[in-house]
């Protein structure tokens, strides 16, 4: 367990605010879905991925969301952060919940590859028909 907080899970704690997302992102980054997903595997590059969290929070979930930290450990170049999401479907203004891993590979300039999973069948029996 991380005594201090990692770079995935300064991401995490900063879920909703798709601004200080991209501080922590180098120039480079590339974010990874599972592939079944309707997204690019892997999105390339701070704008697109910039673009895909301001897509989230501004189309999907209201940014009011929270996350409950279950485990957080890393080093120097590489983190993994396991958590509950909690947010409100724009869509529905239902809430949604779910339980997430994200790790991070990391340097100089900040986080260089995210790979995100889910449980997709929660999503699914959650998310607005």
């Amino acid at each position: 367990m991380a005594t201090e907080p990692t770079l995935a899970g300064q991401l995490v704690r900063n879920f909703g605010n798709p601004s200080a997302m991209a501080g922590l992102y180098a120039p480079d980054v590339e974010w990874s879905l599972p592939p079944s997903l309707p997204f690019p595997v892997p999105m390339k590059g701070i704008d697109a991925v910039s673009a895909f969290n301001r897509s989230v929070w501004g189309e999907v979930y209201y940014p009011d969301c929270s996350v409950e930290i279950l485990d957080e450990t890393g080093s120097a170049t590489c983190s993994a952060v396991r958590f509950i999401y909690r947010a409100r479907f724009r869509a529905n203004d239902l809430p949604y919940e779910n339980e997430y891993t994200l790790f991070a590979r990391h340097g100089e300039q900040g986080i260089t590859e995210v790979f995100e999973s889910l449980d997709l069948t929660r999503l699914a029996q959650q998310a607005p028909g």
